[in-house]
């Protein structure tokens, strides 16, 4: 069996995972500030708005795990023994199987109403990425990964959910746009 610290992987400090849940946090803050701001502006006057306000909320709730991940995880490697942060793992990656399918359902509707390519292909890499995201610690570390196993899936979520974020605010130029498609006399 191979030593770790022979095989190339490098230790991962406390400080390391703290500025990485910090870094998270403030995203997600600034993340909410922002769909609270569309929600309360957008969705009022929204014309397809049962298309809409399914995805946006999928894909808000996916935005949210993905950062969990990075948030939860780095606390917990730092402040609980190894076993918790595994657990917190294990539920998370459960929760974001389960928010990625329900934000490809809600996809298919506002693919129908005829959204751009950016938000399908973010759907279609962030699907694809979520599965080295979930197996990479289990992977490399069996069933007992180390900080540094996990430390992966922290980067692959903070990275995923930033390209999420980003998908998600240009969807809103595209739903800005169903509006003024929709909205009568647009034919004219």
């Amino acid at each position: 069996m191979c030593d770790r610290s022979t095989a190339g992987v490098r230790p991962v400090s406390d400080s390391f995972l703290l500025t990485m849940a910090e870094i998270s946090a403030g995203l997600v803050g600034l993340f909410l500030v922002g769909v609270l701001f569309y929600v309360e502006t957008g969705f009022h006057r929204a014309a397809g708005r049962e298309v809409v306000e399914p995805y946006i909320r999928a894909a808000t709730a996916i935005v949210l795990v993905l950062y969990a991940i990075p948030i939860g995880l780095s606390l917990t490697l730092v402040a609980l023994e190894p076993i918790w942060s595994r657990v917190l793992f294990a539920l998370l990656s459960i929760l974001l199987v389960a928010v990625n399918i329900q934000t490809v359902i809600h996809l298919r509707g506002l693919v129908k109403a005829g959204t751009s390519a950016v938000v399908v292909t973010n759907e279609i890499v962030s699907t694809l990425a979520v599965i080295p995201l979930l197996l990479t610690p289990w992977v490399l570390g069996g069933l007992e990964p180390t900080r540094e196993d996990l430390t992966w899936s922290i980067l692959l979520a903070f990275a995923l959910g930033f390209l999420s974020i980003g998908a998600l605010v240009l969807s809103t130029f595209d739903i800005a746009q169903l509006e003024v498609t929709n909205q009568p006399g647009a034919e004219e």
